[in-house]
């Protein structure tokens, strides 16, 4: 019956030495049965390990402690990284993957002609490109005495294989969308890079229909749709959509207050309420709706927040920020304001603590304005490739030191010698491209004929030699994905919450 499962029973403990029936059939006991009692031992509330050495623990130093024989893991797990599961995946037989790319049948011209006539002549358009392998790798150790102990979880080192397989893959997974070799030259160019890099500029790549700006608003089925057309108007069939949670939990918000209750089904029956959307039927077939939680931004940070890496490199210098106008500024209406502004340095190793720019201050934005920022490295042992711009949320209402700070985009070292986005060598332009504590999204044609991600070695474990009494190995990665047709590929960014 259920109600024997409202909580354990004394008879659940097996191993323990009690007597059931003394223990309650003399549950009144007397003040000097009470007194009696009172001078037995006790076992308190503190583990046997916490015993050594005293003398006043009564019964606590004979405990056994009650260690459950199961693993809790509090972090991700193999479930969660999806879009490295979905990435089709071939060998690669060298470190510079090239591949041709076919971008034209011809121009435009009419091809219809007179009797007998010669037909005019149309070449073929054929574009080379590659993406060279990287290597991905972490090393685990395991010390000898501890392979010797005896833990509730088997064998360590199997563990420890595991849980550093786990980490390998959580970095391959994310690099798919977000890395870029431009700022960390170790990276592969993840999607997003590759199809910003198939484009002659970035305001011609932000303006193409590759990219749908959903500017602060959540994800609805018209922009899918918006997606599938414009996929499908560059010869493909969209059929994937992979998104980071939150994304996918407010697409299905829209469908709960409107949604039709049939009555007498089956999950209405069981009181199953709440809808999960796993297609999407667009005009041009099914999609998949995927997620995969390390397609999410960053965290905010704080300026009083540490490096995230003793390796990363030393802070910038601050030298100025100033607000031109700015023709291309989508600064526009209720997005001109007053802004936080920081600016850390990056390299393989992590990001450095936060500069905050203008001093501190707010930068008062206007309407058409655009941010300009100007910044030098910092130098240190371990110098910086990139550089993460941070910004906070509209005319935010605490200090600096609380306030939290959005990564809205990156540069490389060379984009900030020659300037970046409107702004001239040493600048650094901020257009609002990009906007705070915001999503992105992928919309693709999900086969090899799209992407891949071409593995140089299939996932190794490769053992280091003995040189202490320890076992030392390293989980090892070699690959790079590669976008062979980045316009069959949708980006979606500025995903927000707004469920308006």
């Amino acid at each position: 019956m259920l109600l024997n499962n409202l909580g354990v029973s004394l008879g659940d403990y097996g191993n323990g030495n009690y007597d059931g029936q003394a223990l309650f059939d003399n549950a009144n006991v007397t003040p000097e049965q009470l007194s009696e009692l009172s001078k037995a031992l006790e076992a308190g509330s503190i583990t046997g390990r916490d015993t050594a050495n005293l003398t006043t623990a009564s019964g606590a130093p004979l405990k056994v402690e009650s260690l459950e024989n199961t693993l809790a893991v509090i972090t991700y797990k193999e479930s969660d990284i999806q879009f490295w599961k979905r990435i089709p995946k071939e060998p690669a037989y060298n470190t510079v993957e090239e591949f041709n790319q076919l971008s034209s049948y011809g121009s435009e011209a009419g091809a219809f002609t007179n009797e007998g006539e010669l037909p005019n002549e149309e070449d073929s358009t054929y574009i080379r490109r590659a993406e060279i392998v990287k290597f991905l790798g972490v090393t685990g150790i395991v010390s000898h005495p501890m392979q010797l102990v005896k833990t509730n979880i088997g064998s360590l080192i199997q563990q420890e294989v595991k849980n550093k397989t786990l980490f390998l893959l959580r970095k391959a997974d994310r690099a798919l969308a977000f890395g870029d070799s431009a700022i960390v030259t170790q990276e592969f160019n993840g999607l997003y890079a590759q199809q910003r890099n198939s484009f002659s500029t970035l305001t011609e790549y932000m303006a193409s229909n590759s990219v749908i700006d959903l500017r602060g608003k959540s994800l609805r089925e018209a922009n899918i749709e918006d997606g599938a057309l414009n996929i499908i108007s560059n010869y493909g069939h969209a059929d994937l959509l992979m998104a980071p949670p939150v994304v996918l939990s407010d697409f299905v918000k829209a469908f709960h207050e409107s949604k039709l209750i049939q009555p007498n089904t089956p999950a209405l029956t069981a009181g199953i309420m709440g809808q999960r959307v796993q297609k999407f039927q667009s005009q041009y077939g099914e999609i998949d709706l995927g997620y995969d939680i390390f397609l999410g931004t960053n965290p905010p940070r704080k300026t009083t927040d540490p490096a995230i890496h003793a390796q990363a490199p030393a802070q910038v210098v601050h030298v100025a920020t100033t607000s031109p106008a700015d023709p291309l500024s989508l600064f526009t209406g209720a997005q001109a304001g007053d802004y936080f502004y920081a600016v850390a340095a990056k390299n393989r190793f992590g990001e450095s603590q936060l500069t905050a720019m203008n001093g501190g201050a707010l930068v008062t934005v206007a309407d058409g304005d655009r941010v300009d920022l100007q910044f030098t490295a910092g130098g240190g042992t371990y110098p910086a490739t990139g550089y993460v711009i941070y910004r906070s949320l509209i005319n935010p209402a605490t200090t600096l030191a609380t306030t939290p700070l959005y990564p809205i985009f990156e540069v490389s070292t060379a984009q900030l010698a020659t300037g970046y986005d409107g702004g001239t060598a040493g600048l650094i332009g901020d257009r609002n491209r990009f906007l705070a504590n915001c999503s992105q999204a992928i919309l693709i044609q999900s086969d090899d004929e799209v992407y891949k991600f071409k593995q140089l070695a299939p996932l190794m474990k490769m053992d280091l030699a003995v040189l202490s009494p320890a076992t030392r190995f390293m989980i090892l990665c070699y690959g790079t994905p590669v976008l062979k047709a980045p316009r069959k590929m949708v980006r979606y960014i500025n995903v927000g919450r707004d469920l308006t």
